[in-house]
């Protein structure tokens, strides 16, 4: 089964109304939408944010439901030019940029005892969502999405990420659904819509645009659907 993960419920307003569907509360405020799509079945998990949260989510809709692939979506902040706002980001691998265990001797975002710092998305997921990218005429790139538990709104910080990382965007998802990908053999892909430059003025763009790249978000995965199940 396909388990569509986001932070909060809002992300999915406009997504359900094209949807049956039934609600569960799952664990720690976990959400659960069981969702048809004309013979198919799909989650979509609403796991609050934090590494916390968003693992204990996953553990329980991969061991309840029996979970076989996993997308990430939603809004995400820039850090290169030439990813601009209301633009896609498919996140080709993902990081949790805020791990430093270097001075034991491991990789940057090296987490102790897992044997990957970068984690890949699934190609045939990517090409899937870079095919409902173009069918719903967004302008998208391939790129890593730098992950951590805080809104990053700082010039120094957003550069340091990209020079040290080569990343496109930050979120607060894609590394913690990547890491649970690879450490359980689950195919992801994440698709983050830019809402904000990741810069000073991080918190005024957000305030204005994140509504519409949520929107955004959501047209780009129901065509995902249409993609994935044929």
């Amino acid at each position: 089964m396909l388990a569509l993960i986001i932070p909060e419920r809002t992300y999915a307003n406009e997504l359900l109304e094209n949807f049956e569907y039934s609600k569960e509360n799952g664990p720690n405020g976990t959400e659960v939408y069981l969702c048809n799509y004309k013979n198919h079945r799909f989650l979509l998990v609403v796991t609050g944010y934090g590494k916390v949260n968003i693992g204990s989510s996953l553990r329980y809709v991969t061991e309840k439901y029996k979970v076989k692939v996993l997308l990430g979506f939603g809004s995400a902040g820039s850090i290169v030019d030439n990813v601009e706002i209301l633009s896609a980001v498919i996140a080709k691998n993902a990081l949790q940029f805020d791990v430093d265990f270097m001075p034991l001797g491991y990789m940057p975002a090296q987490i102790p005892k897992v044997k990957k710092a970068i984690y890949q998305a699934n190609e045939d997921l990517v090409e899937c969502a870079k095919t409902a990218c173009q069918k719903n005429c967004v302008n998208y790139c391939e790129g890593l999405v730098a992950t951590s538990d805080m809104f990053v709104c700082n010039n120094r910080l957003s550069n340091s990420i990209r020079i040290e990382y080569d990343a496109a965007a930050v979120d607060c998802e894609c590394g913690n659904i990547g890491q649970f990908a690879f450490m359980n053999k689950i195919p992801f892909v994440g698709i983050k819509v830019v809402s904000n430059y990741a810069n000073n003025n991080a918190v005024r763009q957000y305030n204005l645009y994140d509504d519409e790249a949520s929107i955004i978000a959501q047209k780009i995965v129901c065509n995902f659907l249409k993609e994935y199940y044929g």
